[in-house]
């Protein structure tokens, strides 16, 4: 289990807890039910700050520094995530839909926004082979997929601390990656120098 839901868990056994002692100490069903409420909002509110605010940034700040390296283990993680599509995004994989003759809707459109369509929480073009999962438009896969594991936020970048690529022993450096998955020039409009 991910370490963001090992501490939810924790958080809303601990608030269920809570619960069962106010009411067992006399205080009523109302105020078990607001301390579970209030506890659930706080350990979802905790969780968030510390994984989506602190870890992301630092991961991506000792990442940047060469502080962990990155080896993609090809887990499928980062192929259930939502993908969101720039123009030339949209053209390449209408143009690769029609190539392939694919009759099925492989991109949905939301608030002006494209997005590739997910089957079963995953990209609708995840395969597996041979218990391995694998991009079936590996060659002309998104921007959002090929910067994965580092994540446009704002202004900037952050990086998903839960990537199990990262190290500290092997793999890539920050700058290796950004050559390698062609996203140099991203990157570089993102946070600026690199």
């Amino acid at each position: 289990m991910r370490r963001d839901k090992k501490l939810l868990v924790a958080g809303s056994i601990a608030g269920v807890g809570l619960a069962a002692g106010t009411y067992v100490t006399g205080s009523g069903w109302i105020v078990s039910l607001s301390v579970v409420a209030i506890s659930l909002l706080l350990t979802r509110a905790v969780t968030f700050l510390y994984f989506e605010r602190f870890l992301a940034y630092r991961t991506f700040e000792d990442f940047r520094s060469e502080k962990i390296f990155h080896e993609c283990i090809a887990c499928g993680s980062c192929c259930r995530l939502r993908v969101n599509l720039a123009k030339d995004d949209v053209e390449r994989i209408i143009e690769y839909s029609k190539q392939r003759g694919l009759r099925e809707i492989v991109m949905e459109k939301s608030r002006g926004r494209y997005w590739l369509k997910r089957d079963s929480g995953a990209c609708c073009f995840l395969a597996r082979s041979e218990d391995m999962p694998r991009c079936e438009i590996y060659s002309i896969r998104p921007m959002a997929c090929r910067l994965y594991p580092l994540i446009p936020a704002g202004d900037g970048l952050k990086a998903d601390p839960l990537c199990q690529g990262f190290n500290r022993e092997k793999g890539l450096t920050f700058r290796q990656y950004l050559r390698t998955q062609e996203v140099g020039a991203y990157v570089r409009k993102a946070i600026g120098k690199i």
